[in-house]
């Protein structure tokens, strides 16, 4: 059973020292300190010109306060039995109305809070997201996400097939036969290819930024290609002829418990 805990306010007080003390001093309450250092004032006043802390009216003319549930002149806040009781921070059309008042008792959200009025620059926003972009900015750049779209998911999970189902040797070449040299533009689609093939044992891609297949693993030898070996068919089973380099290779390097669980 939950037990009910009781939260106690210590109220600061003003606390003076004797007068004619050297050390005489007078501790200010929390409410005073707040009003001299205007943190109350800044936190009920900060900007907000996206209504991130309220609720804009589907026009985009005004934002009310959150805790208003709705910002719409038909809701009953707005619509009483008895207009006085009409809660008017909760209304667009009292918030931009009186936003024109020469009182200008609600401001633009650009240098207030809800409820304030939202300036045409949100508006067009809404209507335009790319409106907020200098197309010229836009145009100038080597990489943009909407030339990715769609496409970062297969080339991650491209990269992870890659990592699963091979075995990377930098600066080691292997001597055997190559095929397909030139035919593929990226390590990703060269990988997919050796896994379909059951006759590829691994892929070579050479330092010139071109990737062949490689059809048998011969001796092998420092360059300054890198070779992936296939430990990994299609279907993910283990692939025998890279299992065993790749065990011999370990076992080469004093790496036996790693061999063992291969």
């Amino acid at each position: 059973q939950a037990r009910a805990h009781r939260v106690v306010a210590l109220p600061f007080r003003k606390t003076t020292t004797r007068v004619g003390s050297p050390r005489q001093k007078t501790l200010p309450t929390m409410r005073s300190f707040l009003s001299v250092a205007g943190v109350s004032g800044l936190v009920l006043s900060l900007p907000d010109p996206l209504c991130k802390t309220g609720i804009a009216d589907v026009k985009g003319d005004a934002c009310c306060p959150k805790d208003c549930g709705s910002c719409d002149d038909e809701s009953t806040v707005c619509k009483p039995a008895d207009q006085a009781d009409a809660r008017l921070a909760c209304c667009p059309g009292a918030i931009v109305a009186q936003g024109r008042d020469d009182a200008g008792k609600y401001r633009l959200c650009d240098v207030g809070a809800p409820p304030c009025r939202l300036g045409d620059d949100y508006r067009s926003a809404r209507s335009d997201p790319m409106a907020i972009f200098n197309p010229n900015e836009v145009d100038n750049v080597d990489r943009h996400a909407k030339d990715d779209c769609n496409k970062a998911v297969a080339a991650e999970l491209g990269r992870h097939n890659v990592a699963s189902y091979f075995v990377k040797r930098a600066d080691q070449t292997y001597s055997g036969g190559q095929t397909d040299c030139g035919k593929y533009s990226n390590l990703v689609d060269a990988a997919n290819s050796c896994r379909a093939d059951g006759g590829c044992h691994a892929v070579l891609a050479k330092a010139d930024g071109s990737f062949c297949l490689l059809i048998a693993l011969g001796a092998s030898s420092a360059s300054s290609d890198t070779t992936y070996i296939k430990i990994k068919d299609r279907k993910g089973d283990d692939f025998a002829p890279g299992i065993t380099e790749v065990s011999s290779v370990l076992q080469m390097a004093g790496c036996v418990e790693v061999v063992k669980k291969l």
